[in-house]
């Protein structure tokens, strides 16, 4: 008995199964390459959010312009200084291979009154308010071309646009330092000044001196005028102290910060070093006005010569003070009302001699404090800030 062969039927299974494993395999091709451009694609994206991070921050930094302190502030100059500085910084980085370029029209300079509010717009309508920069990094046909594609132009997609945004603020608004193994000391000067004698020497009264000047590129301090206002913290020392305010006490003594008393050493040791973790644990672990918008201080209406050579120590070094709105009592039994904090920086020292001679001679400087504690909105504080954080 004959069988009919069946080797055609085979030889037919055979030919369906090699069409599918070229489909399946040119399938996998496909989605191989276009893996390929969407790693490829997701690099080129963290190096533009990176970027654009490090632009912001650095525009943000450059907000703090030196003629803040001077009283002779120009909005443009510190605008167009953060926009140069955003322009650089995104210069110096790589974003597929190549340095990117920022157009202005990216760069936003404005006001952030709240930060932490992610919904609140950037106002630009007070350029004396400025405290962020918001950037925007492009790879299309606005700026730095498209990103070109390479297996994806197989399906027909030959180039894609990216970028990436971000936003960092110069917080200011302080209303207290805490100390941690991330910030370090705090930058706090254990001396206390009158509020209303800040205020007077901020308005450029005439009975401010402007006898010495600071170099930020060389961090020298020489005689000669550099147009920021001087102030002697030393009490009763003539013409060169601004009226005293309230008491009898003056405008002027140390505080006590932590559980010590003010002794000289304790006083050196925290104008040497700053005020530890140690110090804050006194008030629960932060040095921090209340919601009253104030806060109790111990301290003493003198100031011991023996902290002479500490004070040299720190010249030209920025540091914050306390303010305070009124003292009562004499002597170590003195109680300050601290209200705010003003950053300033010693130009100065001597306390040696005649009391008509001696001097602690300060002025307005930028402090840039890891430690401090904001609150939005606050005006307790004069030139001392967080350092510059990315917010958006």
């Amino acid at each position: 008995m004959l069988y009919p062969r069946t080797w055609p039927r085979r030889s037919r299974r055979r030919g369906a199964a090699a069409v599918l494993t070229l489909v399946a395999f040119a399938a996998l091709i496909g989605f191989a390459a276009l893996a390929i451009d969407v790693g490829m694609l997701c690099g080129v994206q963290t190096e533009l959010q990176r970027t654009a991070d490090a632009a912001a921050l650095a525009g943000a930094a450059k907000l703090l312009d030196p003629s803040r302190l001077s009283g002779t502030a120009d909005a443009t100059e510190a605008i167009e200084a953060a926009r140069l500085a955003v322009q650089q910084m995104a210069g110096r980085n790589q974003v597929l291979n190549s340095s990117p370029t920022v157009n202005v029209g990216d760069i936003t300079v404005g006001y952030l009154s709240n930060p932490n509010d992610l919904t609140q717009p950037i106002a630009t309508d007070d350029p004396s308010l400025f405290n962020t920069v918001r950037v925007r990094v492009r790879r299309d046909a606005i700026a730095n071309g498209p990103v070109r594609l390479w297996f994806a132009q197989l399906l027909g997609f030959r180039t894609t646009d990216l970028s990436a945004s971000a936003a960092a603020t110069v917080k200011d608004g302080v209303v207290g330092f805490r100390v941690t193994a991330r910030t370090g000391n705090a930058e706090i000067l254990p001396l206390a000044l009158h509020v209303n004698t800040w205020r007077v020497l901020l308005a450029h009264s005439l009975a401010a001196a402007d006898n010495y000047a600071y170099d930020p590129e060389t961090k020298t301090i020489s005689a000669g005028s550099d147009g920021i206002p001087e102030l002697n913290l030393y009490p009763g020392a003539g013409a060169n102290q601004l009226p005293p305010w309230g008491t009898s006490s003056g405008n002027f003594g140390t505080v006590n910060i932590g559980p010590s008393n003010n002794s000289t050493a304790h006083l050196s040791s925290q104008i040497r070093y700053g005020v530890t973790a140690a110090d804050l644990a006194y008030y629960g672990g932060e040095l921090k006005l209340g919601p009253d918008g104030t806060l109790l201080l111990n301290g003493d209406t003198g100031l011991s010569a023996g902290i002479k050579d500490d004070l040299e120590s720190i010249k030209g070094a920025p540091r914050s003070i306390p303010l305070f709105s009124q003292v009562v009592m004499n002597g170590n039994n003195a109680m300050y009302t601290i209200v705010g904090f003003g950053g300033v920086r010693v130009m100065n020292v001597d306390l040696t001699g005649a009391v008509q001679k001696k001097h602690v001679t300060i002025q307005p400087a930028f402090v840039i404090d890891d430690s401090a504690i904001t609150s939005p909105g606050s005006g307790s504080s004069y030139f001392v800030y967080e350092p510059p954080r990315l917010v958006r």
